[in-house]
C-alpha cells in the first residue's frame, strides 16, 4: 500500500524536490484516516453497546476483533449479604448448586464440556454480587453461551444433589463443629453482649451491616432445597441481570445466539436492597504495636451512596496517588517501602478509597506527612497544570495497556461495574478519565478526602522483644499479687494461738462451692471483659503512644489480677482458734477475726436443723451434715457458720474454756 501512495505519474514533467513533495502530501491524505482510526480502537472501553432484551436482561456487547479468546459472563447484583440470619453461605449454595447436575447432565460433565475444550469457567459470591464466567477460544463463542445460559437456567435444587453439595462447600469455607475451646470464644470471650461494632457496622451502621454469628457448619446444615429454590427465584431474575459478551463475536450471530437462549429467561420483578447506610460523621484511628519487621499503614476514606461519576472520580484519584507515592516512597531517594497501594473497595452501595503499605520503622514519620500533603495538594489543587496533565497522561496510557484483552475487560464488570442501579451502560473509562480536570479532583478531594470522613489504622513495630515483654509480665504479676497481698493479709498474733484445723468438706460441698465460684468467675468474668473492650474501643487503641498504652493495659491487668485473688479470698480453708478470738483463714491470705465475745452460741447440729430451718439464712455452710453432725457458730450480728473438722470435741472444750476465761475478765 505505501508504495502504491508514493508512485508519481509518469507523464508529468516535474523538478524531482516537487515530486517528492507531493508524494509526502498524499501519503499524509491518505495515512490520516488510518492513524485516527488506529487512535480510536486504543480506547478499549469505547464502543461498548447495552442492548435490553423483552425479559428486562441487559447485554453489555464488545466487539473485539484483536483478541483470540472471548470472555461471556454473567453478573447477579445480590451476594452474601442477602443472605437469612441462621442461613449463612445460602448465596454462595446456590452459586455452588448452578454448577451441579442439570438438563440430565453431571456436574463433572459440566465442568469438562468447558475445559475440554480449553476453557476456563467460574464464579465467585461477594457480599453484594454474585459473577458467573466463562473465558475460551473465540470460535467456541457460541457453544459458551449457550453453556452459560444452562448454568443460569433455573434449577429444581434436587435434595439428593444439595446433600451432595453440602460438603464440597464445607471443606472450601473450613466449616466444622464448635469445640469447648470454640464455644468459650464465642460466648464468652467474645459473646454478642461484649462485642463492638465491627468494622463496617461501625463505619456504615449496623442497620445496613448487622454483626452475625459466623458458625459456617450450622448454617450450611441448616439450609434446604426450599430455601436455595426460594433464593434463586427472588434473586436471580433477568431484570437483574447483566450478561456481558467481550471478544471476537459477530453482533448478528451474537444477538441470534442470545435470543435462543437467555432471552427465554422467565421476567420477574428485581428485588429492591432497603440497605440504608449511617455515616457518623467523625474521624477514626486506632494505633497497635506488634512483633512485626514494619509498619502496617491503612488509611480510608469513606463514601455514601456512592454514583457511578463519583466511582469513576475516584478511581483516577487512586491511580494518580499510587503513582506519586511510589514515585517518592518506593523509587525516590529514601526508600521506605517495596510498594504502596492505593485502591478502592466496594460494598454496595459504599466505597472506600484505600492507602496502605508495610513502611520502614524508620521512614514512617517521613512517609505518613508525605501522603498528607499530596491529599492536601488534592483538596486545594496546588499542584501545577503541567503536573496533574503529565500523571493524567500516564494514567491513561497505562489504562489503555492493560485493558487490550478481553479478559482485562470483564474484570470491570465483575469489580467496578457491577452495581446495575448506577451502571446504565458500560462506561467509557478512557474518555471520563480524559475529560477530568484538576477543579474536578479538587472538588471531590473536598467532599470525600477529608477529616470525618477519615480511617486510619497503624500497626507498629514493638519497642519491646519478646523476652522483654514476658519479663515486665511477670514483674507485673509479682507486683499485683504482692500489692493484693498487702491489702488483704492482717497480721495475726501466733503466740495467742491454741488450736488449727482445716475445715473438712465433703465432695458434694466442694462441688456446690467451685460451681458457686466459677459462675461467679464467670460474670465477673464478662463484666470484666465489657469494661475492657469499651476502654479499648473507645480511648486506649486511639493513643498514639506505645507507654500510655501499655501503662492502660498493665492496670487493667493488674486489676484483673486483684480481682481474681480477691474473689480467693473467699473460699473458707482453716480454723484457728486464740485466746480471745477465733479466725477464719482463707484461700488467699484474707483472715476474718471473731472475737470471742461476739458468739452468741455454739452447737452440734445436723442437716434439718440447719438447711431446712431459718439457721440457713446468713449462714455459710461447708458441711451437709447429713450422717454426722456439724458446728453450727452463731455470731451476735446474725451471721453463723456450719461446718466440720477433725476433732470437735477437742475444739468445743477449748473454746468453752476460752469463753468462761473471757467471761471472768
Amino acid at each position: 500500500m505505501l508504495s502504491t501512495l508514493t508512485k508519481c505519474p509518469k507523464n508529468v514533467i516535474l523538478p524531482v524536490y516537487l515530486k517528492i513533495l507531493i508524494c509526502i502530501v498524499l501519503l499524509i491524505s491518505f495515512s490520516t484516516p488510518v492513524l485516527a482510526q488506529q487512535e480510536t480502537d486504543e480506547n478499549p472501553f469505547a464502543n461498548f453497546e447495552t442492548i435490553i432484551l423483552p425479559n428486562g436482561l441487559k447485554i453489555w456487547y464488545k466487539y473485539l476483533p484483536n483478541d483470540t479468546n472471548v470472555s461471556i459472563s454473567v453478573n447477579i447484583p445480590y451476594g452474601s449479604d442477602q443472605d437469612p440470619i441462621g442461613k449463612e453461605e445460602l448465596a454462595h449454595f446456590t452459586e455452588h448448586m448452578l454448577f451441579s447436575d442439570h438438563l440430565g447432565r453431571t456436574e463433572e460433565q459440566i465442568k469438562k464440556e468447558i475445559e475440554d475444550l480449553g476453557g476456563i469457567r467460574n464464579a465467585i459470591t461477594f457480599f453484594d454480587h454474585t459473577f458467573y464466567f466463562v473465558r475460551i477460544n473465540k470460535k467456541h463463542a457460541p457453544f459458551a453461551l449457550d453453556w452459560l445460559y444452562k448454568v443460569i437456567s433455573p434449577h429444581e435444587m434436587n435434595e439428593q444433589v444439595v446433600e451432595r453439595q453440602r460438603e464440597p462447600i464445607a471443606l472450601e469455607v473450613g466449616a466444622r463443629p464448635r469445640e469447648l475451646f470454640d464455644w468459650i470464644k464465642v460466648y464468652y470471650l467474645s459473646s454478642p453482649w461484649l462485642k463492638q461494632p465491627d468494622f463496617w457496622g461501625r463505619e456504615f451502621g449496623e442497620q445496613a451491616f448487622p454483626t452475625r454469628d459466623d458458625y459456617p457448619y450450622q448454617s450450611l446444615n441448616q439450609i434446604t432445597a426450599k430455601d436455595l429454590k426460594e433464593f434463586y427465584d427472588t434473586y436471580y431474575t433477568p431484570t437483574a441481570m447483566t450478561l456481558t459478551i467481550i471478544g471476537d463475536i459477530d453482533r448478528s450471530k451474537m444477538l441470534e445466539q442470545v435470543n435462543a437462549t437467555f432471552a427465554n429467561l422467565a421476567s420477574r420483578t428485581a428485588p429492591q436492597l432497603l440497605t440504608k447506610t449511617n455515616d457518623p460523621g467523625r474521624f477514626w484511628q486506632q494505633y497497635k504495636w506488634d512483633i512485626r519487621p514494619s509498619v502496617s499503614y491503612y488509611n480510608a476514606f469513606k463514601i455514601y451512596n456512592l454514583t457511578q461519576k463519583e466511582l469513576l472520580g475516584l478511581m483516577f484519584i487512586s491511580q494518580f496517588l499510587q503513582n506519586r507515592l511510589n514515585d517518592r516512597l518506593r523509587f525516590g531517594d529514601r526508600k521506605a517501602t517495596y510498594g504502596f497501594g492505593v485502591s478502592v473497595a466496594q460494598r454496595s452501595p459504599i466505597a472506600l478509597l484505600q492507602i496502605y503499605g508495610n513502611l520502614k520503622e524508620s521512614e514512617y514519620n517521613f512517609a505518613r506527612e508525605l501522603i498528607d500533603k499530596e491529599i492536601e495538594a488534592l483538596r486545594k489543587a496546588t499542584l501545577t497544570d503541567q503536573e496533574f496533565e503529565t500523571e493524567k497522561a500516564i494514567i491513561i496510557r497505562k489504562l489503555k495497556v492493560t485493558n487490550s484483552k478481553a479478559q482485562d475487560l470483564e474484570n470491570w464488570a465483575n469489580y467496578r461495574f457491577y452495581n446495575t442501579q448506577h451502571h446504565k451502560d458500560f462506561p467509557d473509562v478512557v474518555k471520563v478519565f480524559e475529560a477530568i480536570t484538576k477543579t474536578d479532583i479538587e472538588t471531590l478531594a473536598n467532599q470525600y478526602l477529608v477529616n470525618n470522613r477519615q480511617m486510619l489504622e497503624v500497626s507498629s513495630i514493638s519497642p519491646l522483644s519478646q523476652g522483654q515483654i514476658f519479663i515486665i509480665v511477670a514483674l507485673l504479676l509479682i507486683l499485683s499479687t504482692a500489692a493484693t497481698k498487702q491489702y488483704l493479709l492482717k497480721p495475726l498474733n501466733m503466740s495467742n494461738l491454741r488450736y488449727v484445723a482445716r475445715f473438712q468438706m465433703s465432695l458434694a460441698v466442694r462441688l456446690l462451692m467451685l460451681l458457686g465460684f466459677l459462675g461467679l468467675i464467670i460474670i465477673l468474668g464478662q463484666i470484666f471483659l465489657l469494661l475492657y473492650h469499651f476502654v479499648a474501643y473507645k480511648f486506649t487503641l486511639q493513643i498514639e503512644n506505645f507507654w500510655l498504652q501499655w501503662l492502660i493495659y498493665s492496670l487493667i491487668g493488674m486489676i484483673g489480677v486483684f480481682l481474681f485473688i480477691t474473689l480467693l479470698a473467699y473460699w473458707p480453708s482453716k480454723l484457728l482458734l486464740f485466746k480471745n478470738a477465733i479466725a477464719i483463714k482463707y484461700l488467699s491470705y484474707r483472715a476474718v477475726i471473731i472475737p470471742i465475745d461476739t458468739i452468741k452460741d455454739v452447737s452440734l447440729q445436723k442437716f434439718p436443723s440447719v438447711w431446712l430451718s431459718r439457721r440457713l439464712w446468713k449462714c455459710l455452710p461447708l458441711t451437709l451434715g447429713l450422717f454426722t453432725p456439724g458446728i453450727y457458730l452463731n455470731l451476735n450480728n446474725g451471721w453463723s457458720y456450719f461446718f466440720q473438722i477433725r476433732d470437735k470435741e477437742e475444739f468445743l472444750n477449748l473454746l468453752t474454756e476460752l469463753q468462761q476465761k473471757e467471761s471472768k475478765q
